[in-house]
């Protein structure tokens, strides 16, 4: 159990908290940005506040599977790095050829992109679970004898 904390950090642990959400909620949407580590500072802050929001944040349909993986694993799934790199190879991509920006504005763009993928392989992965597809879990069957 995690101490809460009391007084004037009280208020500076919600505004990190507040701080952090926003920029990964920037980062989901602009590809240069990380989200995750946003989010599991979020999660650091929130739950030294509210445990109950940090419950719920922990059961986020979206962002709730790669924050447990995390937490119990250190580690992100193999799924989720695969949509990390189709999000930015498709959104910096798309950035680069459709839009009129000068050259080396696109140049710095991609550098931000090619350092984005490069931490996302650099993640460690979570072991994927045989017996869990999707959240939904699958009781294994022992072999009688």
């Amino acid at each position: 159990m995690v101490e809460p904390v009391r007084g004037l950090k009280r208020i500076l642990y919600w505004c990190g908290a507040v701080f952090f959400f926003m920029l990964a909620m920037i980062g989901v949407v602009l590809p240069g940005i990380p989200t995750t580590p946003f989010l599991l500072l979020m999660c650091y802050f929130l739950i030294r506040v509210s445990p109950s929001l940090h419950a719920k944040a922990m059961a986020w349909p979206i962002v709730g599977g790669p924050l447990r993986d995390w937490r119990n694993q250190g580690g992100v799934r193999p799924g989720v790095k695969r949509l990390a790199y189709t999000m930015v190879i498709l959104l910096v991509g798309s950035t680069l050829v459709f839009s009129s920006l000068s050259l080396p504005l696109k140049a710095m763009i991609l550098a931000a992109a090619v350092y984005g993928i490069s931490v996302v392989v650099r993640l460690p992965v979570a072991q994927t679970d045989q017996n869990t597809m999707d959240g939904n879990v699958r009781t294994a069957r022992l072999p009688r004898e």
